[in-house]
């Protein structure tokens, strides 16, 4: 018997070691927490086969050991990688050791896994309380027990099945303190990962923040707080007192500030001057509170310091500036007027009031806004307002007057008037008026001008169409427009027949004639709004038809032709006797996010190809076959 519990108290020894030996490991990044189960469980794993690797061998190949432990807390911790890896590594060794417990061996180290994974998905991250610990342990106990019992009764498990009793007892008490200080470290780490970010906070601050204990040395402190105090880093703190840095009447006036907070329990707040040699002197406010542990007792102070030395000096030149600001408002050459929380008029300068001559009277401090605009309204000032909507109106203004904003509006007299408001930290308001009548002329005749020009830009002189590069545009709109769409899009490539001839017979201005009227037929069949007429270049001109399909675009490139042979052009150089015109029509449907806007055009031109190959004055849809045959065939399309 002494024997056995040799063994047991090994075994517990190899579980401590594994278990003092993961802790000491250091953690990984926590943005890898499955390589960190992944290595518990080899940790565990390995802790799992030197229990195994001290049996306690009741008879010839029945081997018992706390094995169970390990097994169940590399899954109760490291969830099911943990778990898998260290029950991989079990099963194989007890595979490998053999004997007639092998089997039984591998099925309570498959037991111990599952009922830890088990463990893991109750606890779902979170620590386990003492009573699932007991719970946890009471498991493992009852998977001892159930492999114990199912084993055969025979000469070789009899004296195992005699010890199950002190056995199960050994196993349920070491499972209960193994996991308890498992969990203990899980704690101490989830702690310290706590402490590392109040200190990080803490450290973060731009202002000084320190600890210090009941006699007033520095226990904790910031970088600002060094930096406050003039010392080259916080270890220079640790330790000392606010007398070893500062004059003594500063630092005992500082610590009978302390002493006061330390005899009470109410944080206070007290402003603190700090006169350096060199630099002057520097005002602080200072929150001191008392730090106390879970019991009460007092075990130090905390010191928040804010320098106001700054804002002092910036309140004091507030209150210079704002005698100069009142002499600039009364001498702006904007209006300025200003409201109070309640809306009524506190100030107003004269140059506000002359851009309003016909309620100038009203425009005076005490006159509540809504009064003003009310007058406005019913002297015609504002115009444009109808009746029954002049309260809306005003009540609108006045919500605006809350609200930062900019607003432009007319005047009875023709004037613009661009208003400015900034809310006031007191409910009111701030008012700048500014008169815009010269930018908004100024801004309507450069819209004008800008609409014109660009106009030009998309239009073609010559014609009066679109222009290639808006014809691009407006193409590559409509093939995204109808994606996925059944509506089809298709576009007419046109191309004046002989047209060198006619220009070599009659002259360029003559030609040029002839494509304006052209440009006049094409227009004419682009009756729609969607339609785009475009000259593509030199005397071929487009046509853009959205939710089009072949056949309409068909039968218009044939109203088209029929339209321009009907102007009767003459044309000597024509073996048709007058202008004429061919045809490509290419058209796309749902699939057109497949189809290149310069694939798309191509198709339209071999379709024109085949127009002009036909003998001319013809029109012609784009066909695949037809490609191929173009491609073997050659030849000028011209």
């Amino acid at each position: 018997m002494e024997a056995v519990w040799n063994h047991v108290l090994a075994n517990c020894a190899i579980i401590l070691f594994t278990i003092l030996a993961w802790t000491n490991v250091p953690q990984g990044r926590a943005r890898k927490p499955f390589v960190e189960r992944i290595k518990l469980g080899f940790f565990f794993g390995f802790g799992t086969l030197l229990v195994m690797a001290r049996p306690i061998e009741f008879e010839q190949g029945i081997y018992i050991d706390l094995r169970t432990i390990t097994l169940s807390i590399a899954g109760l911790v490291g969830g099911w990688p943990g778990a898998l890896v260290a029950a991989v590594m079990a099963g194989a060794f007890r595979l490998w050791l053999g004997g007639v417990g092998a089997s039984a061996g591998v099925a309570i180290i498959i037991l111990a896994a599952s009922i830890g994974v088990a463990g893991a998905w109750w606890l779902a991250g979170r620590l386990a309380t003492y009573r699932e610990l007991l719970t946890f342990s009471a498991l493992i106990c009852l998977g001892n027990l159930v492999v114990l019992l199912i084993m055969p009764q025979n000469h070789l498990t009899e004296a195992l099945h005699q010890a199950a009793g002190i056995w199960i007892g050994t196993v349920f008490v070491t499972t209960f303190l193994s996991s308890m200080a498992v969990f203990a470290e899980l704690r101490r780490r989830d702690f310290a990962k706590t402490l590392k970010m109040y200190e990080a906070v803490i450290r973060s601050l731009p202002e000084s923040m320190n600890v210090k204990d009941p006699d007033g040395r520095f226990v904790m402190v910031n970088p600002a707080t060094a930096k406050l105090m003039r010392v080259a880093s916080e270890q220079d703190l640790i330790g000392k007192t606010d007398h070893d840095f500062y004059p003594p009447e500063i630092a005992d006036t500082f610590r009978a500030d302390e002493l006061d907070v330390l005899a009470g329990n109410d944080a206070k707040t007290v402003e603190q001057i700090i006169v350096w040699p060199d630099s002057g002197e520097i005002t602080l406010s200072t929150l001191k509170a008392a730090l106390r542990d879970d019991e009460g007792m007092l075990i130090g102070l905390i010191t928040h310091n804010r320098d106001l030395t700054e804002k002092k000096e910036l309140a004091s030149a507030l209150a210079e500036s704002e005698k100069r600001a009142n002499a600039a408002l009364s001498n702006m050459a904007d209006g300025l007027i200003m409201f109070d929380a309640e809306m009524k008029v506190i100030f107003c300068n004269e140059q506000y009031r002359a851009m309003f001559p016909l309620t100038a009277d009203m425009r005076v401090p005490g006159i509540p806004a809504r009064q003003i605009l009310e007058a406005a309204m019913e002297r015609g000032e504002i115009t444009g307002i109808p009746p029954v909507e002049a309260k809306s109106f005003i009540d609108n203004a006045m919500s605006r007057l809350r609200q930062p904003g900019t607003v432009q509006f007319p005047l009875a007299d023709g004037r613009w008037v661009e208003s400015r408001t900034t809310p006031s930290e007191n409910g009111g308001c701030l008012v700048v008026c500014s008169d815009i009548t010269r930018a908004k002329r100024d801004e309507q005749e450069l819209r004008d001008l800008n609409e014109k020009l660009a106009e030009m830009a998309m239009t073609d002189s010559l014609t009066e169409l679109l222009n290639r590069r808006a014809f691009d545009t407006a193409l590559a709109t409509e093939m995204t427009r109808c994606i996925g769409t059944d509506a089809g899009l298709s576009i007419l490539l046109i191309d004046v027949d002989r047209f060198k001839a006619y220009n070599d017979t009659y002259g360029h201005t003559s030609g040029d004639d002839c494509l304006r009227q052209v440009a006049m037929a094409v227009r004419s069949v682009a009756r729609r709004p969607g339609d785009r007429a475009a000259r593509y270049g030199g005397e071929e001109m487009a046509l853009i038809l959205p939710n089009t399909r072949e056949e309409a675009a068909i039968a218009m490139a044939h109203d088209l032709r029929m339209r321009i042979r009907a102007l009767e052009i003459p044309h000597t150089g024509s073996e048709k006797g007058v202008v004429t015109v061919s045809i490509g029509v290419a058209t796309i449907g749902k699939l057109a996010r497949q189809v290149p806007s310069t694939q798309f055009i191509n198709r339209a031109d071999e379709a024109l190809y085949r127009a002009k190959a036909s003998g001319r004055d013809a029109v012609r849809a784009w066909e695949e076959e037809a490609v191929v045959e173009q491609s073997s065939a050659g030849g000028s399309k011209r």
